[in-house]
C-alpha cells in the first residue's frame, strides 16, 4: 500500500506534512520526496521510480504555485496517464485556496474529470484524511470474502452452537442500531476485531480506539474504516 503525495510550495509545511504524519499515525505510509530522497539521487527518475510508479492513492495538493510550475503538473499528468492506462491507481485531487476555475483554467483542467475537495490555509486535514482511508480500505476489504456485515452475519449464524455465538450475536446488534449509530457501531466492531489474531491494520484501529477513549466524535468514515477492517479480518479468520 503505497500513497503518493504531490505537491508545490508552501503546501509542503501547511499541508503536505499534515497528511505524511496523518497517515503515518493510522499505520499507512506515504512517498514524500523529502523523506524518501537520497543525497545524490536523480530527482526526475527517482519521483517517477519510486514514487509515482509505485503509488497505488495518490494525493494531489494543488495550489497557485502547482499550477504555476512545470514539474508538478508533470507529475500530475504520469499520475493521471497511469490512471487511464492501468486503472490500478486512484487520484485525490485537493484544491489549496484556489477555484475549480483556476483548475480549469490550467495545465491540469483533466484532474476535473475526478472529484475533488477544497481546502483552505487553516483548516484541518482530518475530515479529507478520513474521506481518503475510507476510501483505501474499501477497496481493500473487497479483495475479501465478506463484503458487507450482512455476509459476515449469514456465515457466523451457522456456528451458533460453538463459541462463535459471540461474534454472531455482536454483530446482529451492530445491525439493529439506527444507521447513523456510528459510534456504538464502531465500539462493537473493534472489539470484535481486535479478537482477531495478526490485524495487520492493528495500528488504525488502536488510533480510533483512542477518539471514542476521548469520547469525540465519532464519524461515518471512521465507522466505515473500522467496519471495513473488522470484514478484511473476518475473512482472514474464517479461511
Amino acid at each position: 500500500m503505497n500513497i503518493f503525495i504531490s505537491f508545490s510550495g508552501t503546501a509542503r509545511e501547511d499541508f503536505a506534512i499534515k497528511f505524511l504524519n496523518f497517515f503515518n499515525e493510522f499505520g499507512l505510509h506515504c512517498w514524500y520526496d523529502q523523506h524518501e530522497l537520497f543525497l545524490g539521487d536523480n530527482l526526475k527518475n527517482t519521483i517517477i521510480n519510486d514514487g509515482i510508479e509505485a503509488a497505488d492513492y495518490c494525493i494531489l495538493i494543488i495550489n497557485e504555485s502547482y499550477l504555476n510550475r512545470s514539474w508538478p503538473c508533470e507529475e500530475a499528468k504520469k499520475l493521471y496517464e497511469k490512471l487511464e492506462v492501468k486503472k490500478n491507481n486512484v487520484i485525490f485531487p485537493i484544491l489549496l485556496d484556489i477555484t475549480k476555475e483556476d483548475v480549469k483554467n490550467s495545465k491540469v483542467n483533466f484532474l476535473l474529470n475526478i472529484k475533488y475537495q477544497f481546502l483552505h490555509t487553516g483548516d484541518t486535514i482530518n475530515a479529507i484524511g478520513l474521506q481518503i482511508l475510507n476510501r483505501i480500505f474499501h477497496d481493500i476489504a473487497t479483495q475479501y470474502k465478506f463484503q458487507t456485515i450482512n455476509d459476515a452475519l449469514n456465515y457466523f449464524k451457522r456456528f451458533t452452537l460453538t463459541s462463535r455465538i459471540d461474534i454472531y450475536n455482536a454483530l446482529n446488534v451492530v445491525n439493529n442500531f439506527d444507521n447513523t449509530n456510528y459510534k456504538d457501531r464502531t465500539i462493537i466492531l473493534t472489539c470484535l476485531t481486535n479478537l482477531f489474531n495478526n490485524n495487520p491494520y492493528k495500528k488504525t484501529i488502536n488510533k480510533i480506539s483512542y477518539f471514542i477513549y476521548e469520547n469525540e466524535i465519532i464519524s461515518f468514515d471512521m465507522y466505515k474504516i473500522v467496519e471495513s477492517i473488522f470484514l478484511i479480518n473476518a475473512s482472514i479468520f474464517v479461511v
